[in-house]
């Protein structure tokens, strides 16, 4: 037998001065009979009270009390297989809305990709919460945690490279940002897909990686573009190229991914990383892999026993005790009269 609240038990010990109690108020009462005049004259007057139902009374409050005890706390014995309801992920995308996301070595351009993909995401989810986080310099939550993925899809349609007007990538902030975001529930139910092309140029993603590690939030990292650079157009409102982002020198930047960190902060979580080069992004694989874990944690959950409370097998009895000694009476039976005379019938003696 096992106990669920097992700091109850600790107040057995309260039954043995209960008990000397009981025992010391029963005496105290004799005493205080044979005090009240001679013996015979008063059992005389108490020849109608049972004293054998009066001590079966004193036991049976013994017994209520000692039976509730152990109903506090919470007897289990017997297992039984526990069968749980899979709920969905709740998943947050970080998307990386910096100007060198318009970089085009990934068709029509890195963001507007990264958009489209995401959009069909959206479009398989069932029972998943998804929200966005974009960030460059800093991170916002665009879209907090939702079913109402019309409105998800919305929200990512308004998002472009103007979003976060603070330049640079901030990819420890993004992290930073997802986990605040996420609700109280199940550990193992947390995602973060970041995307994005860059190395952090503000902080150190790593230590939002192990944070998550400890929060145990998965992060899975796409990196979106060549890693040896791409050259970041500048164009037009026509739509027209116009000139390259260049620097100060008067060179042409190239946006360059850090693959090593993004893989690092992947595998740091028990995530993967996924590299786009051109067709296959890498989105549909991390879907597939989280309901995969889901189906996984679902058939573990349906194999896991546990043992069955039976607080009832105590506090029921102790109930039916505290209702039978209030209805029993202390009275002896009165005797009955026959036609012969008197025939005894007192009962508990």
């Amino acid at each position: 037998m096992r106990f669920a609240s097992p700091e109850y038990l600790n107040l057995l010990w309260l039954l043995v001065p209960l008990a000397l109690f009981l025992r010391w108020a029963w005496k105290r009462r004799l005493r205080a009979l044979e005090r009240f005049g001679q013996v015979e004259l008063v059992q005389r007057l108490l020849d109608s009270v049972s004293r054998e139902k009066q001590k079966a009374k004193l036991w049976m409050i013994f017994a209520v009390f000692a039976l509730s005890l152990f109903a506090l706390a919470r007897p289990m014995w017997g297992m039984k297989e526990q069968t749980l309801v899979s709920r969905g992920n709740d998943i947050f995308i970080a998307l990386d809305v910096s100007r060198s996301m318009l970089a085009e070595d990934i068709k029509p351009n890195r963001l507007a990709r990264a958009k489209f993909e995401i959009a069909k995401l959206i479009d398989r989810m069932k029972g998943h919460r998804i929200g966005l986080v974009t960030f460059a310099g800093d991170a916002f939550v665009q879209c907090p945690l939702t079913l109402d993925y019309a409105a998800a899809k919305m929200l990512l349609n308004e998002v472009d490279e103007n979003s976060i007007p603070v330049g640079g990538t901030a990819i420890q902030k993004a992290i930073g940002k997802a986990l605040d975001s996420f609700p109280p529930g199940e550990r193992e139910s947390r995602v973060i897909i970041l995307i994005t092309d860059g190395e952090d140029t503000t902080g150190d993603p790593m230590k939002a990686a192990e944070r998550a590690k400890e929060d145990g939030v998965l992060i899975y990292a796409i990196g979106i573009g060549d890693p040896a650079g791409a050259p970041i157009p500048e164009r037009g409102d026509d739509g027209a190229l116009k000139d390259y982002v260049k620097d100060k020198a008067g060179d042409v930047v190239y946006s360059k991914m850090d693959e090593d960190a993004l893989k690092n902060i992947s595998l740091e979580t028990g995530g993967a990383y996924y590299p786009v080069r051109s067709a296959d992004f890498g989105l549909n694989a991390i879907y597939d892999h989280m309901e995969q874990r889901r189906q996984q944690r679902l058939l573990e959950s349906r194999f896991v026993t546990q043992y069955e409370e039976r607080f009832e097998f105590f506090l029921f009895p102790a109930l039916l005790l505290l209702l039978v000694e209030m209805m029993i009476s202390d009275r002896k039976r009165a005797r009955r009269m026959t036609m012969g005379g008197y025939k005894a019938g007192e009962a508990g003696e």
